[in-house]
């Protein structure tokens, strides 16, 4: 309908001449004759297809009063824009290039264009290019450069064929003339559009009426769907849309591909041959996605409708809540005793003291985690997924973590001193100012408690992964001060220290089980680092271990007093660390199969082909010791079994230990950031997220 008052306007008001809004030029260059629309700002044309409103502009020539046809090259890439009213056009601002094969001789063009500002006005430009001439124009202008020409015709559309992973297919809706193009482009890095223009932008092609295109996007997979009104019985003869789902000769529909990854937007092919009905099931599907509008990926989480509308505040209390249950779960264990340790060298100091001691220790919380956040940006910033822990992926991370821990558990034995949490020197009883000391705790406790996640904590940071990078950095924030509030307490509130016991004696034994509890913590490591690279490399790069308690013990022993020498054995050491972790080769991707033959390995295609069964799904990784406990309290026990046996639950794990984009993907879907977490398939396909924690009951619950 707008479309046919614009052409009712057209013809009523008549011709114009266009150089109150535009300037329209012609000129000749290498063997072409270039059309030049230079719009006044603010107003705009339209391109072939030109959306919900709007007329495209059309060229005409002649030579000598007679119709001349140039060859056309395609139009330059346009824009869509979305005006007053809800209205999408797609057209030009600014000036654009268009250009046709030249011919001899005078020319004669008539260029009609529909310029739009709050009003829309059509306009016809009649210019002559004399033989001999390179340029004229409707205003007084210079002609354009060369190379400035030169670059926009290199940036004209390019026939090209699909890119591979581009996948396309067309539904009818049961006894309407209404079809969908369905398509979707995979192996996505970066979801930003290269230009501001649908993924697909459709070619006028009747009887095929294009609607508007929506986008989607799940993992790395961008989809789409354009709605196609039928107008075959407009035509002359009618053309009917054919009942059998096939077209009686295959239709090649061109469209502009805009999509992520290309150096520019290419013109493509769609070769259309049958359709077959829509179903609800498609329905579902893309409600199951993410909302994308050519920017940014807008938050949707299946199940929560009024996610968006709760309070920013809401989730940054769950990140702070989240944060303190860190401190109890099983991935602090191994350190929550050192920062007991240190809590029970603080009962002495004052208040200023405690209060600066621990103020470094949340300095190193926060700092860590604001680290983490920034790579977190940066990778996400490069179209890549990442979870949460993801840093325990990465083999080099670990091997450098075992050193480390190893270092302190020496420390710890006696073997030499070295400021740990509190500003104390673990290798003997003398309490000491040490700032740096608890600025590194902070980070050694924020690196091995977040490999695991927390109730409270999925759901914030999923909001925070699914919306801006600023909000990262507050939750992370948020997360940090939970971790450390234990600290900050005893900070502000000195009198909870008495709940501690006493400073004594016993402190000096105390430490030999700390050392023992961090050496606990390597070997746990070092089961992770063995899932990740060949075990043929882990021989002399374990020796690492033995170098650094050899330089420790040389050193602290004083067995040699020539420093050449002291600092040769240092660097044996350091240099192996460098050549291990450049070396460092990850383990190929396998097939590893569950220790009880009842569990399956998890993919999105042995989900497709258990589709109508009950699924009990575990998310886990080596590094996950609350992944651990779980299966050891719940999914290893008798209970577990015949539950398992009452509800034929098939069973499925994840293991999520390497990098792995799938489900990293599908945990992000259901509203997980991290391990553990737990999923019920229903046998209509309803997807039922357990959290991080499980209990028969729970489980159960939600089966029946």
């Amino acid at each position: 309908m707008l479309k046919l008052f614009s052409l009712l306007m057209l013809a009523s008001l008549g011709s114009w001449a266009a150089d109150d809004h535009a300037t329209i030029s012609l000129q000749r260059f290498d063997k072409k004759l270039v059309v030049t629309v230079h719009h006044d700002e603010g107003w705009h044309t339209y391109w072939k297809n030109p959306g919900d409103s709007g007329i495209a502009s059309s060229f005409k020539f002649s030579s000598s009063n007679k119709p001349l046809t140039l060859k056309s090259y395609e139009w330059p890439v346009p824009e869509k824009h979305l005006e007053a009213g809800d209205i999408l056009t797609i057209g030009y601002e600014g000036q654009q290039h268009f250009f046709f094969d030249d011919a001899s001789g005078t020319i004669d063009a008539q260029i009609h264009v529909l310029i739009c500002k709050d009003i829309c006005i059509p306009g016809e430009a009649k210019l002559t290019l004399k033989a001999g001439e390179t340029f004229i124009a409707n205003r007084s202008i210079s002609a354009y450069a060369e190379g400035d020409l030169q670059v926009a015709f290199s940036k004209l559309p390019q026939e090209a064929k699909l890119p591979a992973q581009f996948e396309y297919y067309l539904t009818r809706v049961k006894d309407q003339n209404l079809l969908t193009l369905h398509y979707s482009m995979k192996g996505i890095k970066s979801f930003t559009l290269p230009k501001k223009l649908n993924l697909l932008t459709a070619f006028p092609s009747p009887p095929f009426g294009y609607k508007r295109e929506t986008l989607y996007v799940e993992g790395d997979t961008l989809y789409g769907k354009t709605e196609i009104e039928w107008d075959g019985e407009y035509q002359e003869p009618q053309v009917p849309l054919p009942a059998t789902g096939s077209f009686t000769q295959a239709y090649e529909l061109p469209f502009l591909l805009n999509a992520p990854g290309l150096p520019q937007v290419q013109k493509v092919m769609l070769k259309v041959k049958d359709f077959s009905l829509a179903s609800a099931s498609l329905d579902k599907f893309y409600q199951n996605l993410k909302p994308f509008d050519g920017k940014e990926i807008k938050t949707l989480i299946k199940g929560s409708t009024s996610e968006t509308s709760q309070s920013f505040f809401h989730y940054l209390l769950l990140a702070f809540l989240g944060g303190l249950i860190l401190n109890l779960m099983p991935c602090v264990l191994p350190v929550i005793s050192l920062k007991l340790f240190g809590l029970i060298k603080h009962q002495n100091f004052s208040r200023s003291e405690l209060l600066r001691h621990n103020l470094s220790y949340t300095a190193g919380v926060l700092f860590t985690f604001l680290v983490l956040a920034g790579v977190i940006v940066g990778i996400k910033s490069t179209g890549e997924e990442v979870g949460w822990g993801f840093q325990l992926q990465s083999p080099a991370f670990i091997l450098i973590m075992m050193i480390i821990l190893f270092i302190l558990s020496l420390n710890l034995f006696g073997l030499f001193e070295f400021q740990t949490p509190g500003g104390s020197k673990l290798g003997n009883t003398q309490t000491q100012q040490g700032f740096v000391g608890d600025f590194l705790s902070g980070v050694l406790t924020t690196i091995l408690s977040t490999p695991c996640s927390a109730p409270f904590l999925g759901t914030a940071l999923t909001f925070a992964f699914t919306t801006g990078h600023m909000t990262i950095f507050l939750m992370f924030i948020a997360i940090g001060l939970g971790l450390a509030f234990p600290f900050l307490l005893t900070a502000f509130i000195p009198a909870s220290l008495h709940w501690l016991p006493k400073p004594g004696a016993w402190m000096e034994k105390l430490k030999y089980f700390l050392g023992l509890s961090l050496l606990v913590t390597v070997i746990w490591l070092y089961d992770v680092f063995v899932s990740l690279v060949h075990f043929e490399v882990l021989g002399w790069k374990l020796n690492l271990l033995f170098a650094f308690w050899f330089f420790a013990f040389f050193f602290m022993q004083k067995i040699s007093r020539h420093k050449l020498l002291s600092l040769l054995i240092f660097f044996i050491p350091v240099c192996l660390t460098f050549f291990a972790v450049k070396n460092l080769e990850l383990k190929p991707t396998e097939t590893k199969v569950a220790t009880q033959s009842a569990w399956k390995n998890w993919s999105q295609e042995s989900l497709e082909q258990e589709k109508g069964k009950l699924i009990f799904m575990d998310f886990t990784a080596e590094w996950c010791l609350t992944c651990k406990v779980n299966k050891k309290l719940v999914l290893e026990t008798d209970g577990f079994q015949e539950l398992a046996k009452k509800y034929n639950l098939t069973l499925m794990r994840a293991d999520w230990t390497k990098r792995d984009d799938h489900i990293t993907q599908y945990l992000l879907k259901y509203g997980a950031i991290g391990v553990p977490a737990y999923f019920i398939q229903k046998t209509n396909g309803e997807v039922i997220p357990l959290g991080e924690t499980i209990s028969l009951g729970k489980i159960e619950q939600h089966l029946n």
